[in-house]
């Protein structure tokens, strides 16, 4: 149990109870049992499988877990329920996982060992099928672990796929066999040095074709590559594209609701996840309003701000597409809800980074947005755990030249005026 440690005011109060780390029992962390197999031993590069006791070659790795809920580590329930879950999820036999050594990193998160057996009636190796299967749902996070272990991530180690087997020597000796060989093979060699170099003459011919007829064809990247710039700004998306990457809206893909409608999780045609904001019909705005929020939002970019992708304007619909923040909400996390575990340092670097967004909003953003409505659940977390502050924008801007002053009409949370407003 971590109580304060960490928090700076413990610098001067290190002996009281609550500046104190508790801890666990020295009792040796949990490890796969391996009793039945006896003293039976293993080649360097082969290990007991606790399933059948063999000696086999497992597909191993280290699996970082990011926040689990609990610090012991000689619970055996809960290790079981992570040995099941993972043989059952990936589709292995039953026993066919092993875990070892699991301890908190420096980082504080639960770094554990794992190795995966091939089942006994398959031999001694994974296929390549198997390993590039079990590979994605490990590394993708398609697998997901018992809740008290929480995000994680997976790093793979080489596997030793089986050597393939030759033809020998004494099967291709005869003179005759070799010469024929060597004759085609030389043959080979030369068409395909032949097809080469027409190739390479009609590539260059190609592009020489292509400076005439494209702007950008004459202008080389620092890869090699050719073509016009890859502008990042806000993207026009149509309602039927919206419609599929979130299965017509489908219930089982939202993640929220609130004033101005639904969130729905979606995934773009190129892979990309992001988050759709939905504008229920009582939240509509009207098109020169939403144009103008567009063009607001686009123009604010910052590490710490949730980023505008694109829009939908079409059929009735006002839509606004977000990053995805895979880590949910600040409140979430605080409350447990998430399964992160935020220690004082993660804390501090989360509340840190909502102040830089903010300042950017307040000082470099042009008009300055002041968002008036900071909470925890306005602060997003990404993968890192980075903080993203979120609702912000304008509804419509009124300028008035006589008092030097941008305003806005509020549009649920969002509000956004110049600082010389409040001067």
């Amino acid at each position: 149990m971590h109580r304060l440690v960490g928090n700076p005011v413990c610098t001067a109060l290190s002996n009281t109870n609550y500046c104190q780390l508790q801890r666990q029992q020295s009792s040796r962390s949990y490890s796969t049992s391996l009793a039945n197999c006896g003293t039976k031993l293993c080649t360097a590069d082969q290990k007991l499988s606790p399933q059948s006791c063999d000696c086999a070659y497992p597909y191993e790795g280290t699996l970082y877990f990011r926040g689990p809920s609990f610090r012991d580590l000689t619970n055996v329930n809960t290790f079981h329920a992570l040995e099941m879950s993972l043989w059952v999820k990936l589709g292995l036999t039953p026993g066919s996982v092993s875990l070892q050594n699991p301890i908190f990193n420096s980082d504080d998160y639960l770094q554990i060992q794992l190795a995966l057996f091939p089942p006994a009636f398959s031999g001694k190796y994974f296929n390549r099928s198997e390993i590039q299967r079990i590979g994605f749902d490990l590394s993708n996070q398609t697998y997901k672990p018992p809740h008290e272990f929480g995000p994680y991530y997976f790093i793979a180690s080489p596997y030793p796929f089986q050597g393939i087997s030759f033809v020998s020597n004494t099967e291709t000796s005869c003179p005759g066999v070799v010469a024929g060989i060597a004759s085609g093979c030389s043959v080979l060699i030369l068409c395909l040095v032949a097809v080469a170099i027409y190739a390479i003459r009609q590539k260059k011919r190609a592009e020489k074709a292509i400076v005439f007829s494209k702007p950008f064809a004459s202008r080389k990247d620092n890869s090699g590559g050719a073509g016009a710039p890859q502008l990042k700004g806000a993207r026009w998306f149509s309602y039927d594209e919206l419609k599929k990457c979130t299965s017509n809206f489908s219930g089982s893909n939202e993640l929220g609701s609130g004033g101005y409608g639904k969130v729905y999780k979606g995934v773009l045609s190129d892979g990309q996840i992001v988050a759709i904001k939905r504008a229920q019909q009582e939240s509509l705005q009207g098109g020169q309003e939403f144009k103008t929020e567009i063009e607001l939002l686009s123009r604010v970019h910052h590490k710490n701000l949730l980023a505008l992708i694109g829009f939908c304007f079409e059929q009735g619909e006002q839509m606004l597409v977000y990053e995805f923040m895979p880590n949910g909400t600040l409140k979430e996390s605080l409350t447990g809800r998430s399964g992160i575990h935020l220690d004082w340092r993660r804390r501090l670097r989360i509340a840190l980074g909502s102040a830089k967004g903010l300042a950017y909003l307040h000082e470099l953003a042009n008009p300055a947005i002041i968002h008036r409505d900071i909470k925890s659940t306005n602060i997003l977390l990404d993968q890192n755990l980075s903080a993203k502050v979120a609702d912000f924008g304008l509804s419509k801007l009124v300028c008035d030249s006589t008092k030097g002053h941008v305003s806005t009409q509020v549009k649920g949370t969002l509000v956004s005026m110049t600082q010389s407003r409040y001067r």
